[in-house]
């Protein structure tokens, strides 16, 4: 069978994100592979995106359902890294403003937006193995993917709103580093769009907007080209910034959180632990031998 406009689709995503992946990895070697660095999410965007077109390049040769189910899943996740690349941005940008002014946000506010849209990835995955199609082809998404979608747009108003509060504090920031703002503005409303088409996916019974065998055109105008730009931007803004030294970088960057919250707990489970009738602290455990109980008593007697 001849391939038609959606493997058209598929082999352009090829096209695009091979180079996309390799200069991905050339950013992410500069600023590092660090959750807490966007473009660590746009390499994993491009993974996802290339794996999503080889298969569905495969279904043309294979009709099983379990494959175009994959198909499916894949392509509904690709929100997330898209999302969780601009949070990375904006938490650089809340970084330089934090450090230099009162915190306007704090490591809190990013887990949280974090937290939202992990859990959407979670249901969207959920979602693609429990829909089902209709008798005219057209996909009935479950439940769990309209929620995940509900989560998606959450998560994108909250970073949304970061990024406004932050315009209030850009004197703050180095000149260089301000180009975070229009590369999250250039992004927000093609991302926007983007998550436009999944709701209309998903909330809408139309053959126009369904992931199986709805318009490619749509698709392509609303989706594909939507993500292609919004990984250029990241991935031409991550090439232009300097790479950020252990002392240049603030809370959310550093991740210094966790390294206190691990040394917090390594503390406490290495904490000195007092014995009976206060005899002697013993660290580690260490129950005090008999002599030093006797020595004990007698000093206090």
């Amino acid at each position: 069978m001849g391939i038609d406009a959606r493997g058209g689709i598929s082999i352009a995503e090829l096209i695009v994100y091979i180079p996309a992946i390799v200069l991905s990895i050339i950013v992410c070697s500069r600023h590092g592979f660090k959750r807490s660095s966007g473009w660590l999410y746009t390499l994993l965007l491009c993974f996802v995106r290339i794996i999503g077109a080889i298969c569905q390049l495969i279904t043309y040769s294979n009709k099983s359902e379990g494959l175009i189910r994959a198909t499916l899943i894949i392509d509904s996740i690709g929100l997330s890294p898209l999302l969780l690349a601009t949070l990375g941005m904006i938490s650089r940008l809340v970084d330089w403003i934090n450090v230099r002014n009162h915190p306007i946000f704090t490591i809190k506010h990013f887990r949280l937006t974090q937290l939202l849209i992990t859990l959407s990835l979670i249901l969207s995955i959920v979602g693609g193995t429990s829909g089902s199609t209709s008798s005219n082809g057209t996909v009935k998404p479950a439940t769990t993917s309209k929620v995940a979608i509900i989560l998606f747009i959450l998560s994108f108003v909250a970073m949304m709103g970061m990024l406004i509060v932050s315009f209030g504090y850009l004197s703050s920031v180095p000149a260089k580093e301000r180009r975070i703002v229009m590369a999250v503005g250039v992004a927000a409303p093609f991302i926007s769009v983007r998550l436009l088409y999944s709701v209309l996916a998903v909330f809408l019974s139309n053959k126009t907007f369904s992931v199986v065998g709805g318009s490619v055109a749509v698709r392509a105008a609303m989706a594909v080209v939507e993500e292609f730009i919004v990984v250029l931007d990241y991935l031409i803004v991550g090439y232009t910034l300097d790479r950020l030294d252990e002392h240049q970088q603030g809370e959310l960057a550093s991740r210094s959180w966790k390294a206190q919250r691990n040394r917090n707990r390594h503390n406490q489970n290495h904490s000195p632990k007092t014995h009976y009738n206060g005899a002697s602290t013993a660290a580690y455990g260490e129950v005090p031998t008999e002599n030093q109980a006797l020595s004990s008593a007698s000093n206090r007697a």
